[in-house]
């Protein structure tokens, strides 16, 4: 017996006392069967069924041995449901589950849901199968099983369930975590490449020229920018692309105006010559270095269109002049008019393509670079030679921004500083333009804005 038990029946023995405060504080109802209780012995610590059992003691006796003829296939009924539900418990490893049972009712009592304790202490010996029992006919002791298995049943399935759910819920986010991880690392790695690829289009790491032979490889870092789509890397490498592509594309259209690349490695080649059909625009990419390299090939090949075009007319206004002299009387000629013609000639020359200054108001007082009489003497000096390109290069800049208009200008020796030779630009009127080096095709007005400082 239990030590449950036998407390229970060491309060048995004692004589029941209805305690008269604890009676103030009930209802007439609740007095009457509190007072019904304590005269069939009824302690508090006695369950629902204990109450019943001391409550109607003479029926349950009178009963009894009915009670004890069970027909031999409900007791296998019952001992085997007892079973199944010690098999459930031993398999799922779960406590004894705490009942509500609300489908016990009593003359005396209200109808209420009662918490049954564990069958381990109801239903463990054989004294409950002779005493409890009886409470219920064969039918309703059968159907209360039925109801207790259906409720572990029950929760049985709604652990299972659960526990299925949270482990399916564990592995998906663990699977996505992986993928979510691999799904980097993979970006990370395609983005390594592309920016790999895509330095290597530069011969320097500012950006600042690209190399002419890696423009083939812009479909393969096509390739690579597709491959990040999606990825967080994806919207800096297309910017990268774009910039990309369109110096490529700008380098390629001005080379093609040219009978060879003018533009290789980010470096201007002068001695390339325009094509006769070239057509030459100005063009902006963005990258500062490579587009001032565009405009300097642009300028070189605006400058020998000029110069070609020039060329073409001097040459048809010096066959019609030559045509004209062998026309007219020979006898005319004197020693005088051959003279003055050299003299234009050489003028001509020294202006390189321009006008020549005689008679020309010339405004040298606002030359950048002082004039030096005994340096223009000079005029053999190799300091005056123009550096390839350079003439051509700020005579198409001058044109571009309309300080002048084809060879309507003035070009004028001023000085030699550090061996380099300085040249004064003039409008045909004498305007003073701005003073240039001739070696490294700098050069400097007096307008508001521009640099305060030379070039030595």
């Amino acid at each position: 017996m239990t030590k449950k038990r036998r407390d229970r029946h060491k309060n048995e023995g004692q004589e029941p006392r209805f305690d008269f405060d604890e009676a103030k504080e009930l209802t007439v109802g609740q007095a009457i069967r509190k007072n019904e209780e304590v005269e069939a012995g009824v302690l508090p610590e006695d369950s629902i069924l204990d109450k019943y059992v001391k409550q109607h003691k003479d029926e349950i006796e009178a009963d009894k041995f009915a009670t004890r003829q069970y027909k031999k296939e409900d007791l296998v009924e019952t001992q085997s449901l007892d079973d199944l539900i010690q098999e459930i418990r031993e398999e799922t490893a779960v406590e004894p589950t705490i009942v509500e049972n609300d489908f016990i009712q009593f003359d005396d009592l209200e109808s209420t849901q009662v918490t049954e304790t564990p069958f381990d202490e109801e239903f463990d010996t054989e004294e409950a199968v002779e005493t409890e029992y009886p409470m219920v006919d064969s039918e309703d002791g059968q159907s209360v099983k039925k109801q207790i298995l259906y409720g572990l049943l029950a929760a049985l399935g709604i652990i299972i369930i659960g526990t299925g759910y949270y482990v399916y819920s564990q592995v998906a986010r663990s699977t996505k975590e992986i993928q979510t991880s691999q799904s980097t690392t993979n970006s990370q790695a395609e983005a390594e490449g592309f920016n790999n690829l895509y330095d290597a289009f530069y011969t320097d790491s500012n950006k600042t020229a690209l190399k002419n032979s890696q423009f083939d490889k812009l479909s393969q870092l096509k390739t690579l920018l597709d491959k990040l789509e999606g990825s967080r890397e994806y919207t800096l490498a297309k910017s990268k692309y774009d910039s990309l592509e369109m110096q490529i594309k700008a380098i390629q259209e001005v080379n093609a105006q040219f009978e060879k690349p003018a533009i290789v490695d980010g470096v201007l080649d002068t001695n390339a010559k325009a094509k006769s059909d070239a057509k030459f625009t100005d063009i902006k990419t963005g990258n500062t270095e490579i587009d001032k390299v565009l405009d300097k090939a642009i300028s070189l090949g605006k400058s020998q269109k000029t110069s070609t075009s020039s060329s073409s007319q001097t040459s048809s206004s010096s066959q019609a002049s030559s045509n004209s002299s062998t026309d007219s009387s020979t006898s005319n000629t004197s020693p005088s008019s051959n003279a003055s013609s050299n003299n234009s000639v050489s003028a001509r020359d020294d202006s390189h393509g321009g006008l020549s200054s005689s008679g020309v108001n010339l405004q040298r007082a606002s030359s950048r670079v002082p004039f030096n009489q005994s340096a223009v003497d000079d005029s053999n000096n190799s300091a005056w030679d123009f550096a390839d390109g350079v003439l051509e290069q700020i005579l198409a800049t001058s044109r571009s921004r309309g300080y002048i208009t084809g060879n309507q200008y003035i070009l004028e020796r001023v000085n030699i500083v550090n061996g380099n030779g300085y040249y004064n630009l003039y409008k045909p009127d004498g305007t003073y333009l701005f003073t240039l080096n001739c070696k490294t095709g700098y050069f400097v007005g007096n307008g508001s804005g521009h640099a305060d400082d030379l070039d030595y």
